[in-house]
């Protein structure tokens, strides 16, 4: 019934071109920039599944991590623009990057069509069990106490913008330490290693709800249903907020046939059973949109994190 659906939609929109007919004619490969398990990973998949069972064409994912997603921008701006390369990435790659590193091997605007917007999601706060402390204002007077002692762990663009903006906002001394995944940070935090993480839901809220990490706050402006037990870092630091996307990207130059055409197959994948129940463990909101809506959101979104860039003085790992 999805697939007649979709099939419907499509139609609905007039005759297509030849070459979005005929699309998908072969494997449709997608990149994502950061490793297995991360957050972009999982939503990649659960997408690609679908996408995958829509068509009848293999899906592979392609994980290219390293660098804050730089890696697996450039593969994924170099591809063939034949919409059998999908990029679903993050801010990282395509707002905060530019205004981090000097010189990019990639442009984020010039370089990409958007497609669609996928997932919105907050952040957990998160500290090793052997702190002591339970609150965000706890940590914030150890931090103090302990001026450059405490670490935090980032392996994208967010986790490491939710710490330092948190840094700056709380006005306290924290020593950064850069991961090429967000998995492996949690690791290192469930190993002592580390002091505190702002991490996505997907790699984070396991580790804090089993008990092998202890949640103290999240990102959000208001709590989250389901997740009342963590208060707002903003209840304590007035004015913080941070919230991580993923959406999806083609290579400058794919027809807008085939643009058009995938961004309705992964607005169909949206509704599928598989990705609503993903929203529903990782506390995701969708965000599905026309290729201009994400285009838009891009460019606020590219602002906003440029003033965060700036306030928190965040350069070159």
């Amino acid at each position: 019934m999805r697939l007649l659906g979709w099939l419907a939609a499509i139609a609905a929109a007039g005759a297509l071109p030849a070459s979005a007919q005929d699309y998908p004619s072969k494997p449709i490969r997608i990149i994502a920039p950061f490793g297995p398990g991360t957050a972009t990973d999982t939503v990649a998949r659960v997408i690609g599944n679908e996408i995958g069972k829509l068509t009848g064409q293999a899906v592979v994912i392609d994980n290219k991590p390293g660098a804050e997603g730089q890696i697996g921008a450039q593969a994924a701006a170099t591809a063939a623009p034949d919409g059998h390369t999908v990029f679903i990435t993050t801010q990282t790659t395509q707002a905060i990057n530019p205004h981090v590193y000097k010189s990019l091997t990639y442009d984020p605007v010039k370089n990409f069509t958007p497609v669609c917007g996928i997932t919105l999601g907050a952040q957990i706060v998160m500290v090793k069990n052997e702190l002591p402390v339970k609150t965000v204002a706890e940590f914030i007077a150890l931090a103090k106490k302990e001026p450059g002692k405490l670490s935090f762990g980032s392996g994208n663009g967010s986790s490491r913008g939710g710490a330092e903006l948190f840094r700056v906002m709380a006005k306290i001394d924290l020593l950064g330490v850069p991961y090429k995944s967000q998995p492996q940070a949690v690791s290192d935090l469930l190993g002592s290693r580390l002091d505190i993480i702002f991490s996505d839901f997907t790699a984070g809220l396991p580790a804090v709800l089993d008990g092998r990490a202890r949640g103290i706050a999240v990102t959000s402006k208001k709590p989250i249903p389901g997740l009342e037990q963590f208060p707002t870092v903003d209840s304590t630091v007035p004015g913080f907020e941070m919230w991580a996307w993923t959406a999806a990207y083609v290579p400058a130059g794919t027809p807008r046939p085939i643009v058009d055409k995938l961004n309705a197959l992964v607005r169909e994948a949206m509704k599928s059973e598989g990705y609503l129940t993903l929203t529903r463990t990782t506390y995701g909101i969708p965000f599905p949109g026309t290729p201009e809506e994400l285009a838009a959101f891009q460019a606020s979104e590219t602002k906003k994190w440029g003033e965060i860039v700036t306030v928190a003085g965040m350069k070159e790992p």
